[in-house]
């Protein structure tokens, strides 16, 4: 399936080309939730975070589904995402693992988005040949305002999913680098 989303002033395709035994890594945030609406019936894999954030509870009550736990391999932060999706590609026989990993704020243009909290996503994902055309990641290219328009296009409900890093339970902090992307994005959809 192909989605274009996106303001006018910046529109973007989405294609999604699902085929055999499907999973997908979800955090219960708008970019796994949204693509996880875009999938046929995937199995959900939550990678634990130490911290507690992002647990497989809450992505249960987001998706009405089972979801597997599996626990980080690492702590380094920069790694711990790829690290643990090797360890689920090891572990279980998939044909394609998705993952909801988007670019970040352009910084050149928003320089108040260059902090120590910043995350870590890569405009591509670390090659090996345990990856390689197993993991897809659909929204790569695209910004956080992409994937809010998506949503709006298909009628997705963002009310329960979570960005915010700040606060692990209760209303999101509005301050946490994740908080002010969501803002951030929502407001490009104005203009």
């Amino acid at each position: 399936m192909k989605y274009i989303c996106g303001p006018q002033w910046d529109q973007r395709l989405v294609d999604i080309s699902q085929s055999g035994k499907v999973g997908i890594v979800m955090s219960g945030g708008i970019d796994s939730y949204v693509l996880y609406k875009l999938l046929e019936d995937p199995i959900i894999f939550n990678i634990a975070r130490v911290d507690g954030f992002d647990t497989a509870g809450r992505i249960h009550q987001l998706t009405g589904k089972d979801v597997i736990e599996v626990p980080e391999s690492t702590d380094n932060p920069k790694s711990r995402i790829g690290d643990t999706i090797a360890v689920i590609l090891n572990t279980y026989d998939l044909d394609q693992l998705y993952v909801g990993i988007n670019h970040t704020p352009p910084i050149e243009l928003f320089p108040e988005f260059n902090t120590i909290d910043k995350p870590h996503r890569p405009w591509r994902l670390r090659s090996s040949s345990l990856c390689d055309g197993v993991v897809k990641a659909p929204l790569l290219h695209l910004y956080k305002y992409h994937i809010i328009d998506l949503a709006n296009r298909l009628e997705v409900d963002l009310s329960e999913t979570r960005s915010c890093i700040g606060k692990a339970v209760g209303d999101e902090c509005g301050e946490c680098w994740q908080c002010r992307e969501k803002a951030w994005a929502y407001e490009q959809l104005q203009h």
